[in-house]
């Protein structure tokens, strides 16, 4: 997002104070109507469902600058959704209506927003694509990727880094913890990723090789 972009959105979410929230914290539960756009300033949100099953479907992660959530904004559709942060978060909210009324009147501010939804659309027709491949391995390399592509600090040696739970990674795969958990290994015995106590380092050029490879 360029700085023209950003200085706009800032001008519109200026009228309201900013929110500070800790980390877990649900911000919107499903089926219930949100309180207005939420304009992120700092942190990470996580969208995601529960299955009739109890399950944690992670849905899309968010970062600054995002503002969500935008289907119900724009188009009425009920929330469905729940949104919770992922770690210590800051944000403004505005009421949905002038937001879309700001959106129609600046055309630069809505063009990068749709070029946003279809690079989230894009990653959720992939996700979809390696689910319905059945490959454990296909799905967790993905995620990983998503991760380190959004959030990856880059090493001296080229390795990305990246911090994110297996219980997390889990959630986000639809598989088990002990499934995440020998896949890594599996990904660590071939030296594409190295885990310590504080992150994943991820040979990013290796780990896109093996996933086209297996697709």
């Amino acid at each position: 997002m360029n700085e023209k972009i950003l200085d706009k959105l800032n001008k519109h979410f200026s009228g309201s104070k900013t929110e500070s929230y800790s980390k877990g914290k649900i911000l919107i539960f499903a089926n219930h109507e949100p309180e207005g756009v939420s304009f992120l300033l700092d942190g990470i949100i996580e969208q995601y469902d529960i299955t009739p099953e109890g399950n944690k479907i992670t849905v899309n992660v968010f970062k600054p600058p995002a503002f969500f959530p935008m289907s119900w904004a724009i188009n009425k559709t009920p929330n469905t959704y729940f949104y919770a942060t992922l770690t210590d978060v800051k944000l403004k909210r505005a009421e949905a209506e002038g937001t879309v009324d700001f959106l129609k009147g600046n055309p630069d501010v809505m063009f990068d927003l749709l070029s946003r939804v279809y690079k989230g659309t894009d990653a959720l027709l992939r996700r979809l694509v390696f689910a319905a491949s059945g490959r454990a391995a296909n799905r967790l390399i993905f995620e990983l990727l998503i991760e380190a592509y959004r959030f990856g600090v880059v090493n001296s040696d080229g390795t990305v880094s990246v911090k994110i739970k297996q219980g997390v990674l889990a959630d986000r795969c639809g598989l088990a913890r002990e499934t995440i958990s020998r896949e890594l290994h599996k990904l660590e015995t071939d030296n594409i990723v190295l885990r310590n106590n504080k992150d994943i380092q991820i040979d990013i050029k290796r780990m896109e090789a093996k996933l086209n490879f297996t697709v």
